[in-house]
C-alpha cells in the first residue's frame, strides 16, 4: 500500500508541474501510436513474406503454362544413328549405236537403265555401258542396256526399262553369265486404252534365230526375232508385248515357257517360266 501511495504522489507531482492532467487527446494519441506500431509490424511481416515467396518462386522457376510433353506425335521416330542414305552410282558414258529416245524424258530413261547397270558393276563400267536397243509399243518406251564383260570375266550386267512418255516407269538390273542360254522376265497389266498388255524381255544365246514364247490363260504364242548385240556381248537379247485377255488381279506370270530355235528350226535353248518345280527362266 505504501508503494501505491508513493506512485500516486509522483503522478500528482508531475501533473502539477505540467499544469494539467492527461486528457482524452493524450489517450487517443497513445492509442494511435500503439495501433500504428501494430500495423507497421503487420506491414513489415507481409513484406517479409512476399520477399520469401518471390525468392522461392525464383528458385523453382516459372510455372509451365501447359504440361510438359512426354511423348512425340504419332508417325515420328527418333534415332541416334545416321540416316541410311543410298546414292546411285555415276552411270558413266553410254554408247548409243541404236540412238536413244528423244527429249529430256528420253535422256532420263537412258540414265535410269545405265545407272542400274552401274549398280550391277559396282560403279561406272569399263568398257562403258551400251544402249543395245529401244523401241515403243502400247504407249510405252522400252530399253535394254548392258555393259560388255571385261576380258576374263564371266558376269554380264544388263538392265531393262519400261517407261511412259513422261519418263515415269520402272527398270530392273540383271546379272547373267557368259554361259547363259535363255532367260525371261518382264511386266504385266500394262494398260493401253481399254486393253491390258504384258511385256517379256531377256537374253538369248547367239545361236538362236527366233524365239517362241508360250503363255497360260489362253494367250496365243509370241514369235520374236533376237536383237543383235554385237561381238562385244556373249548373248543377244529379245523383247516383245503380248495381249492379256483381262487384267491379272492374281499377279500370276502368264509366261509358261520360252524356246529358242536356230535357223534350221532346231531347238537350241529352252526355259520354264511358270513357277514351281522345273522353273528355269
Amino acid at each position: 500500500m505504501s508503494d501505491l501511495r508513493e506512485r500516486l504522489q509522483e503522478l500528482a507531482d508531475v501533473a502539477a508541474r505540467q499544469g494539467r492532467t492527461p486528457g482524452p487527446e493524450a489517450a487517443l494519441r497513445g492509442a494511435r501510436r500503439r495501433r500504428l506500431t501494430r500495423v507497421g509490424g503487420t506491414v513489415l511481416l507481409a513484406i517479409a513474406l512476399v520477399a520469401v515467396m518471390v525468392g522461392v518462386d525464383r528458385l523453382a522457376g516459372p510455372a509451365p503454362l501447359t504440361p510438359t510433353a512426354t511423348t512425340r506425335p504419332s508417325g515420328t521416330t527418333t534415332s541416334t544413328s545416321p540416316p541410311d542414305v543410298s546414292i546411285a552410282p555415276d552411270p558413266g558414258a553410254v554408247q548409243r549405236p541404236a540412238g536413244s529416245p528423244p527429249g529430256k524424258a528420253g535422256e532420263r530413261m537412258v540414265r535410269d537403265v545405265a545407272t542400274a547397270v552401274a549398280e550391277c558393276r559396282g560403279g561406272p563400267p569399263d568398257p562403258p555401258t551400251v544402249l543395245v536397243a529401244w523401241g515403243k509399243g502400247h504407249d510405252r518406251t522400252w530399253l535394254i542396256a548392258a555393259a560388255p564383260p571385261p576380258p576374263g570375266e564371266e558376269e554380264l550386267c544388263w538392265a531393262d526399262g519400261l517407261f511412259e512418255a513422261s519418263g515415269a516407269g520402272g527398270f530392273s538390273k540383271n546379272s547373267s553369265t557368259r554361259r547363259t542360254m535363255l532367260e525371261a522376265s518382264g511386266s504385266q497389266n500394262i494398260r493401253s486404252g481399254n486393253q491390258y498388255w504384258g511385256y517379256v524381255v531377256g537374253p538369248v544365246t547367239k545361236r538362236a534365230a527366233r524365239i517362241r514364247v508360250l503363255f497360260g490363260g489362253g494367250i496365243s504364242p509370241l514369235e520374236l526375232v533376237p536383237i543383235q548385240s554385237g561381238d562385244r556381248f556373249p548373248v543377244n537379247f529379245y523383247a516383245g508385248f503380248f495381249r492379256q485377255p483381262k487384267e491379272d488381279k492374281n499377279l500370276e506370270w502368264f509366261v509358261t515357257r520360252v524356246i529358242a530355235y536356230d535357223s534350221a528350226g532346231n531347238k537350241v535353248a529352252e526355259c520354264q517360266g511358270s513357277p514351281g518345280p522345273g522353273h528355269s527362266c
